[in-house]
């Protein structure tokens, strides 16, 4: 009896032990320069529900052995806050084994979410310019056939959106969602967003954005950073943790004083972007 309780106790500690060293683990981030990372993260999306995994599958492969080994990018997992890829040489790599368009992370979200992501009504057409990259290489090349087929849905969600008067712009992206019906039919899975707010002609865009799966004790978050840079997935505590690390990108803010940039998940408004840089 007496070992019996003993040996309960040390399965107690060593589970303890092994729970604090997973929790120093994060947060934790890969470029997914290889098989062993992509092979763990499309695992993730099938367990969770995401769509065209396989096709996933297929874009990030292809990043990694011509991009991504053009880089350097690794295998592996490291400290997202100390992870810095060479963009010229990803672009490069990109650009001497293709003749067509990279993705990007609006087009990578799209697709994971594919009938997941729901709207009652979209817009008739897209006259803006802010997708322009976008609709370009969703028109011209066929790898991109599936989110063509939805292209209205796509403008509708990702596209430029005025200010209206009286209005202030951290509430625009949530009211479009309200307007067309936007919802996320699924518990585990949700669309980050983070909305810059250009006050020259009075809009938002959705500048960047990424795949949500929630985990009991943890988030982890996918998105491809831009068209010809690498796609990342990151594991975090929490949502605080996560928007310190986006946080580090220059790239989401515009001038000293202006407005956003605004976070929202499922179109519900988080709150602006503090700047970390």
């Amino acid at each position: 009896m007496r070992l019996s309780v003993a040996m309960v106790f040390l399965s107690m500690l060593l589970c303890a032990c092994t729970e604090a060293s997973q929790n120093q683990e994060l947060p934790a981030a890969t470029y997914m320069g290889g098989k062993d990372s992509i092979a763990g993260i499309c695992e993730e999306l099938e367990s969770a529900g995401a769509s065209h995994v396989d096709t996933f599958r297929e874009w990030t492969t292809d990043f990694a052995d011509t991009a991504g080994k053009n880089a350097g990018l690794e295998d592996g997992w490291s400290d997202p806050g100390k992870m810095k890829a060479d963009i010229g040489k990803c672009m490069d790599g990109w650009e001497q084994n293709h003749d067509y368009s990279d993705a990007d992370c609006r087009m990578t979200a799209f697709l994971l979410l594919d009938g997941v992501l729901r709207a009652e009504s979209t817009e008739g057409s897209y006259e803006g310019t802010y997708l322009m990259f976008d609709t370009e290489a969703i028109d011209n090349v066929d790898r991109y056939e599936s989110i063509k087929e939805n292209k209205n849905m796509f403008t509708t969600l990702y596209g430029e959106k005025n200010v209206t008067d009286g209005s202030r712009p951290e509430n625009t992206f949530s009211d479009s969602w309200k307007h067309y019906g936007f919802q996320v039919d699924s518990d585990r899975l949700s669309l980050l967003s983070i909305v810059i707010y250009d006050p020259y002609s009075d809009v938002v865009f959705v500048g960047h954005t990424g795949v949500l799966i929630k985990y009991s004790d943890y988030y982890l978050f996918i998105e491809k950073i831009a068209f010809e840079q690498p796609y990342q997935a990151t594991k975090v505590h929490n949502m605080d943790e996560l928007l310190d690390i986006m946080s580090l990108r220059p790239e989401y803010f515009g001038e000293e004083g202006e407005a956003g940039p605004f976070v929202y998940c499922n179109g519900e408004y988080l709150g602006t972007l503090k700047k970390n840089i």
